[in-house]
């Protein structure tokens, strides 16, 4: 492996391994992360650490101050409303297309990410609902098999997942109902009904500005 392959190697290991502890809320926003904590944890040198945040601080998860140092970007009210009404209009309109037109492989997963939804909440497990919230809708976008939609949704994937733990985090009593909305969804999708889709999918996204205040 040649010194280019070995550092993108190690730059792309930084970032992931940083980016998976902010995301997961493992690092609060506002949390300060040293440079020394940093090689600790990852048994690499300052160039491929600081390259990580570079990006990290593109893809807007960090904050890099001369004085203050590292510091992982928290998420505001404002961008959490901001992804959620991205989310509304990419999910309204995969909900209306795919009403009915779906496959049975399609609802099996569905299914079974319900079940382990249900799992998840049962533990309060926030951490473990989140990701598989995440998989359950994005599922739903995949189905378009549109690669503009595919990309938006992975655009945000970071801050959705923010997002929706903030959510639950401010209101654990949440769980049940998002796993029912999630049913009923799942069940108008297999209908014939795609105003009534879009109208589930609505409710369930812009229930969020209920729990957030």
């Amino acid at each position: 492996m040649s010194f280019q392959q070995a550092y993108k190697t190690l730059k792309e290991k930084a970032v992931e391994t940083i980016r998976e502890n902010i995301v997961s809320g493992r690092w609060p926003g506002g949390m300060f992360i040293s440079e020394k904590m940093l090689k600790e944890l990852l048994q690499m040198s300052n160039t491929p650490i600081r390259a990580a945040l570079d990006r990290l601080e593109v893809m807007g998860l960090v904050k890099q101050s001369p004085k203050q140092g590292v510091i992982v970007q928290e998420i505001s009210l404002k961008k959490i409303f901001e992804i959620y009404e991205l989310r509304l209009s990419l999910e309204t309109f995969a909900a209306r297309k795919l009403t009915g037109r779906m496959d049975e492989l399609f609802f099996m997963e569905l299914d079974e990410n319900l079940h382990q939804q249900e799992q998840a909440a049962a533990a309060v497990d926030i951490a473990a609902y989140v990701r598989l919230d995440r998989q359950f809708h994005e599922r739903i976008v995949a189905g378009l098999d549109n690669e503009e939609y595919n990309e938006a949704m992975y655009r945000i994937q970071d801050k959705f997942l923010m997002a929706v733990r903030t959510t639950f985090n401010r209101n654990k009593a949440r769980l049940p109902g998002s796993i029912e909305e999630h049913r009923q969804i799942r069940l108008a999708l297999a209908g014939n009904d795609p105003q009534l889709t879009e109208r589930l999918v609505a409710h369930h996204i812009e229930f969020v500005k209920s729990v957030m205040f």
